[in-house]
């Protein structure tokens, strides 16, 4: 160990785990309830052969959240992180490949033009619309309202009387 240097040993988490929850008189079945992990993950992670190693920091976590205990005073002994980018895989190995352009459809160069279509024939018919009725409003008469025949005359002398 160097100077100035304090790194703890580090105690093996299972054993800990199985500890507290033989000390809460719990079951596995109980535990998983609580956790929402499987009895099989919690086997392993009391055994500390974690079943998926992606997910085995936040098992644990959440093992040690449910028997109450503090997961920063375990830090050490937590499963490692995963790893964000495997190693055996290169994200950026194609990046030197040329991009083809991507031919478009038919279908894909009318449809912009489909919509403006469609927002044209909204547009003529109310201007039409707005343009009739502001020409209806100016007749004074509708020849189909009004009729050959004289109007009926209401006078005094056509009121029947008793």
């Amino acid at each position: 160990m160097k100077l100035f240097q304090n790194i703890p040993d580090a105690k093996p988490l299972g054993p800990v785990l199985r500890e507290a929850r033989d000390a809460f008189s719990l079951s596995l079945e109980d535990v998983a309830r609580g956790t929402h992990l499987t009895l099989e993950e919690i086997q392993a992670l009391e055994e500390d052969r974690p079943l998926d190693p992606r997910r085995a920091r936040i098992q644990a976590v959440a093992y040690l959240r449910f028997l109450q205990m503090n997961p920063t005073d375990f830090k050490d002994s937590l499963p490692p992180l995963p790893e964000f980018k495997p190693s055996h895989q290169q994200f950026l190995s194609n990046a030197s490949k040329p991009v083809k352009a991507r031919m478009h459809s038919p279908l894909e160069i009318l449809a912009p033009m489909g919509r403006f279509a469609v927002v044209l024939i909204i547009t003529v018919t109310l201007l039409g619309t707005w343009g009739l009725m502001r020409q209806l409003s100016r007749v004074r008469s509708m020849p189909w309202i009004s009729s050959t025949y004289p109007a009926p005359s209401t006078s005094a002398s056509d009121i029947p009387t008793r």
